[in-house]
């Protein structure tokens, strides 16, 4: 009797015991996909960045290292030749060898796939298989930021011959696997068992889907949630004040920036872009309508991108007087443009910000604001005025930026404001061929501080991430951005 007594009592206890070792966080809202070949979504890349693994990693200092690759080497310019870890298998059992690193690759960069993000290894021609734990990753011109693109979330190895099946069901080699997915509620992931790195010390990971910010914040100051990202501005002051949670901000990979179509009349000026700077109080945007949590915007990528000209003055400070003086010159009293903007809340206030500030110097601006597709479908349309933005670069190299804001081949999806300045061209692709890590440094310099200048993108700042957890979590790192979540090492004590 007494056993049986104390097998209900540990039964009951059980489920007690697996939610101790649970994680809880919460995401925005439903990921497309759990396939990180066909998304180019930060809700799905959180998720798949616990599931999968890439040939290469940035640390949190910046630097590339290798996570499934063990050892590279360069065979000549345009041959990477990488020996993999061995014994890593998907949580399938498949081996993760060589020519499953081939058929992954090779996936990725197939039209049929229709991967939203196959110019990350657009530069790949081929993978040739060497041994089974060896492959040689040959580019078609020499290409400097390769292993920084292969650390990005699209380039993670999959079990290709699983196809469609992995948007549901993901396969990879990483330390979690999907246990449950509830569309629009939750995402239940637990530790891989066999996780070649060795078993997570967290049994479970769920992943609230909670759209409503204010509910993420009460369910993370009442113990529902441990940890949380993204916090507005607002709600992480009120934080910080909150004895039970620890917050952090940190400066990560983005950028948000002002676009200014070079090639529409009204723009076309120098000194019309020139006035539209100097109209800009960066520093307002940031104290008044930011809480403090961003860093001024000078060069388009913020200090943790390597090869940011951090130290470049910017050329056009706060000035209004200079402002109207410059419109003066140019003919443009009385301008009046249009600024797009996708729908974001952040977004939007910094246009009616801009509005008013503009205002100031006489430039009358209409604010249109669109969901994201009809967004994009006007930055690449030719009547397009100003736009806001905002960019990640997730490789931490420079020429995932600037080559695509600033080279002509990129006009008008990523360089929508059609920058054509054949120097300029010819110093991005010196920097993306030559390996030289002095040539690359002064490429981009020069790079950005032609376009300081000239002005066709004004960097307004650089966002700091927010972090708030409850200290029951200790041991995890988050490199650069709230989906780079590791948590190898990462442990609960409640």
């Amino acid at each position: 009797m007494k056993r049986l007594a104390y097998l209900l009592v540990l039964a009951l206890l059980l489920p007690l015991a697996a939610a101790q070792d649970q994680l809880n966080t919460a995401i925005g809202s439903n990921p497309p996909t759990l396939d990180p070949q066909k998304t180019f979504n930060g809700f799905s890349f959180a998720i798949t960045n616990q599931i999968y693994e890439t040939l290469f990693v940035v640390t949190p200092e910046g630097e590339i290292e290798g996570l499934l690759a063990d050892e590279w080497e360069y065979l000549d310019e345009n041959r990477l030749q990488v020996r993999l870890v061995e014994g890593v298998a998907f949580s399938d059992g498949t081996p993760l060898n060589a020519e499953a690193v081939r058929a992954s690759l090779l996936r990725l960069l197939d039209p049929a796939t229709a991967a939203p993000g196959r110019f990350v290894v657009s530069a790949i021609q081929d993978v040739e298989v060497v041994d089974e734990t060896t492959v040689v990753i040959v580019t078609a011109a020499p290409f400097a930021p390769l292993l920084a693109h292969l650390a990005h979330p699209v380039a993670a190895i999959v079990p290709a011959a699983a196809g469609d099946a992995l948007a549901r069901n993901p396969v990879g080699s990483g330390p979690f696997e999907l246990v449950e997915w509830q569309q629009s509620n939750q995402i239940l992931l637990r530790a891989n068992d066999d996780y070649w790195g060795g078993r997570p010390a967290i049994d479970e990971v769920l992943y609230r889907i909670v759209p409503e910010v204010s509910t993420q914040i009460v369910e993370l100051r009442s113990g529902g949630l441990d940890i949380l990202f993204n916090i507005p501005p607002d709600n992480y002051a009120a934080l910080q004040n909150d004895a039970n949670i620890e917050t952090e901000a940190y400066l990560g990979w983005g950028s948000v920036l002002l676009g200014l179509n070079t090639a529409n009349p009204k723009l076309a000026d120098l000194q019309v872009r020139q006035a539209i700077a100097h109209a800009i109080d960066k520093s307002l945007i940031i104290d008044e309508f930011l809480s403090g949590l961003a860093e001024p915007g000078v060069a388009p990528i913020p200090p943790t991108v390597r090869f940011a000209a951090s130290d470049l003055a910017d050329p056009y400070p706060y000035d209004p007087e200079a402002a109207r003086a410059l419109l003066a010159a140019a003919g443009a009293e009385g301008l009046a443009l249009t600024l797009d903007v996708y729908q974001n809340p952040d977004l939007e206030a910094v246009a009616q910000v801009l509005q008013f500030m503009l205002a100031e110097v006489g430039i009358d601006l209409n604010i249109r604001v669109q969901e994201f597709a009809a967004y994009s479908e006007q930055t690449v349309s030719d009547d397009l005025e100003l736009y806001l933005t905002s960019w990640g670069t997730v490789t931490l190299d420079a020429d995932y930026a600037l080559y695509a804001f600033f080279h002509s081949s990129e006009i008008p999806e990523n360089n929508s404001s059609r920058y054509q300045v054949a120097a300029v061209d010819a110093l991005l692709d010196e920097a993306r061929a030559n390996p030289d890590e002095a040539v690359r440094e002064a490429a981009y310099r020069d790079v950005q501080e032609v376009v300081l200048n000239d002005a066709p993108m004004i960097t307004l700042y650089y966002p700091l991430s927010t972090v708030a957890k409850r200290p029951v979590l200790t041991g995890e790192v988050v490199r650069f951005s709230w989906i780079n979540l590791d948590l190898r090492d990462a442990t609960l004590s409640r």
